[in-house]
């Protein structure tokens, strides 16, 4: 018992003074176009200059990447549904996997209108 207390103090200091040690790197670096020589300077590999254009990237991105998935999975749930040559089983499976292909695109689009929806009510607002 006392082996593991002296354990998780142990490995609760090691994270505390790893997350310190990341966090006062944080201040120190700065993200700046990328014209500049000096070494010390992290450049901005995003194009987004303010908070709501590092939202629309990543929400572009998202859909870029979710929807071919998404098409993919459906399609793969057809083919199952196609290949289960009347197997209750696999005709069941076939449609649950459809069925929950659908409700993930549903969701993809759901969060990216939101996020436009969000993003338009603060462009307005500031």
């Amino acid at each position: 018992m006392k082996k593991s207390k002296q354990i998780i103090k142990s490995l609760s200091a090691k994270f505390f003074i790893s997350v310190l040690a990341v966090f006062s790197f944080f201040r120190l670096a700065r993200a700046v176009n990328c014209g500049t020589s000096n070494s010390t300077i992290l450049c901005n590999p995003l194009k987004a200059e303010s908070f709501t254009g590092l939202l629309e990237v990543i929400s572009r991105l998202a859909v870029e990447i979710g929807i071919p998935i998404a098409v993919l999975f459906i399609i793969y749930s057809g083919l199952k549904l196609v290949t289960a040559r009347g197997n209750e089983d696999a005709i069941k499976k076939a449609k649950e996997s459809l069925t929950w292909a659908i409700i993930g695109s549903g969701i993809l689009i759901g969060a990216w209108t939101i996020m436009k929806i969000l993003e338009s009510t603060v462009k307005s607002l500031g």
